[in-house]
Parts: structure tokens; C-alpha cells; sequence
């Protein structure tokens, strides 16, 4: 049954089963599409990823996200969700053995969203952070307890998710989110060219960053172009870069697909002394020690 007045208790009982026992962050799929149970019975150092269009909410514990010039401090009940992909650093605060972190993940549908946006009001748009805060109060809550709540009846799961999880994205529209996920469907040609900025750094990440003719395509000057940029994913164009290059780096090494210098030069840095700084002071740890382990 659904305690709508107290969303993170029943949704925490639903995911339990899913919770992983790992003093590293673990995240386990579950039979709805597209939503992850993430656990761990210890803090965590700061870690890099890549934070894709989703909805997050934390249920134990809690965790700081870090995307460029924006920080978000995410306590028990507090949930986040971003409009596009973008490199971040979280850390996980609260964890022990006796009361592991806790936190549930929905890759969003981008088509089912779009669609719920064209079925709303139309609103004026507006730009804004690819990532936005909020809580579970309310409808936000109400709605992803029916759609977490499939999990005690799996056969329902095919009739029902999809209903459910276009109702959240109703909610979310309407909450203070709502900003943030309506630029999925944006028309405004300027943020479209942004993100189609971010887009081509994320893409060809290996490539020289000319910025000036970012910003020409984009139909802006070079000033203009760096701050509405940075005003939408946290990052400076070459930062929102180095970001996604080393996070590709990583996932190199970590697959011992070369050496050092192979990776740092596969990735498009011409100095691997360079690299191996960056990395170091992104990860915590030497390209050498990851390749390694």
C-alpha cells in the first residue's frame, strides 16, 4: 500500500531487496525499465561519471554532486534530474555497515518525455542548469511510489510502467524540476545549438577545441557563447571537454586497452605528463595505478 506521507520509507522497503552489501558503490537492475537500486555500506572519495538524463533520488545517507560551478547536497528524500549528459563528481556521505546508502536511478525516456511536454500547457521557455534539486513531497513522491512499487508485483510491470513512469514525468514537469526536463523538448534554436555545443565536445572528445567556432555555430560571440554555456552545464566549453576525455581514459585503462601514453594520446592529449596530472587530480590515483589494478 502507498504511505504517500512518507515516500522514502516505502520506497526504501521496495528497494531493499535489490541492496547490494559492497563498501563501494553498486548499482543492480531491477524488472522496470531502466531503474537501478544503488547501495553501499561505506562513504565514498569523490568519484567522476557521467551524469545522464535522469531521475535520482536518495533513500539512505546522502550524496553531493558536483558538475563544474554547481554543487548539489542531496539528503535522504532530496532527488535530482538533468536534462542531458553531463560529467560530474558525487560522493556518498552517512554510509555504514549497519545503515548502507541507499539511492534509486531512472534513465529517462526521452521520447515518452517529449511527449508528455507537447501534451502539457505550453510555457514560456526558459534557459536553465541541466541539472536541477528537489524532494519527494508531494506528487513527485506520490508517482514514482506507484512506479517503484511494480517491484512487489513484477506481472504488472509491462501493463502498468508505462503509464506510471509518463505520470512521474507529469509530476516532475510541474515541480520545481520542471524547468530543467523541458529543455528536453526546447525549441529555442540558441539552447538547441548549445546543446548540439556539448553534444560535439562530448562526441569528438579527442579532437582540438577550436572555441570560436563553437561559438560561431552557435550564432554567438566568443563572451556570450562561455557564459550561457557554463550557465547550462556548470562547465567552460574546454573544461566540459577534459572532463569527458578523462572519463573515456579511465574506461580505457581500467580495460587495459594500452599504455599510458596510448590511452593519453587516444583521447587527444599530445603531453602525457599533462594527462597523467589531470588525471591524477580527477580520479585520486595515477593512470599507471588504474591500469594496473
Amino acid at each position: 500500500m502507498l504511505d504517500s506521507s512518507d515516500p522514502t520509507r516505502s520506497l526504501l522497503q521496495d528497494a531493499i531487496p535489490f541492496k547490494e552489501r559492497r563498501p563501494q558503490i553498486v548499482g543492480v537492475s531491477t524488472p522496470v525499465p531502466r531503474l537501478t537500486v544503488w547501495s553501499s555500506t561505506r562513504d565514498t572519495s569523490p568519484t567522476a561519471a557521467l551524469f545522464e538524463p535522469m531521475f535520482y533520488t536518495v533513500l539512505r545517507g546522502a550524496k553531493v554532486l558536483i558538475m563544474g560551478a554547481n554543487r548539489f547536497e542531496l539528503s535522504t528524500g532530496a532527488c535530482a534530474a538533468s536534462s542531458f549528459g553531463l560529467p560530474y563528481t558525487h560522493q556518498l556521505t552517512g554510509a555504514t555497515p549497519d545503515r548502507p546508502y541507499v539511492g534509486i536511478s531512472l534513465h529517462l525516456d526521452i521520447d515518452m518525455l517529449r511527449r508528455v511536454v507537447l501534451e502539457m500547457p505550453k510555457r514560456d521557455e526558459r534557459w536553465t542548469c541541466a541539472v536541477a534539486a528537489g524532494d519527494l513531497a508531494g506528487p513527485v513522491g506520490d508517482a514514482f511510489l506507484q512506479l517503484v512499487g511494480l517491484l512487489g508485483t513484477p506481472d504488472d510491470i509491462d501493463v502498468l510502467a508505462p503509464h506510471y513512469e509518463a505520470a512521474l514525468y507529469y509530476r516532475l514537469l510541474q515541480s520545481s524540476m520542471g524547468e530543467t526536463l523541458r529543455q528536453i523538448g526546447h525549441r529555442d534554436e540558441r539552447f538547441q545549438k548549445l546543446k548540439a555545443a556539448a553534444d560535439w565536445l562530448a562526441t569528438n572528445y579527442s579532437d582540438s577545441v577550436v572555441v570560436p567556432d563553437l561559438a560561431a555555430s552557435a550564432g554567438m560571440s566568443v563572451t556570450s557563447f562561455h557564459r550561457h554555456f557554463k550557465a547550462i552545464t556548470g562547465y567552460s566549453p574546454l573544461a566540459f571537454q577534459r572532463h569527458i576525455r578523462l572519463l573515456e581514459a579511465r574506461k580505457l585503462l581500467t580495460a587495459g586497452n594500452g599504455s599510458v601514453s596510448r590511452v593519453a594520446f587516444d583521447v587527444g592529449y599530445l603531453s602525457p605528463s599533462q594527462f597523467s596530472r589531470e588525471y591524477k587530480s580527477m580520479f585520486g590515483s595515477s593512470p599507471v595505478a588504474d591500469l594496473q589494478r
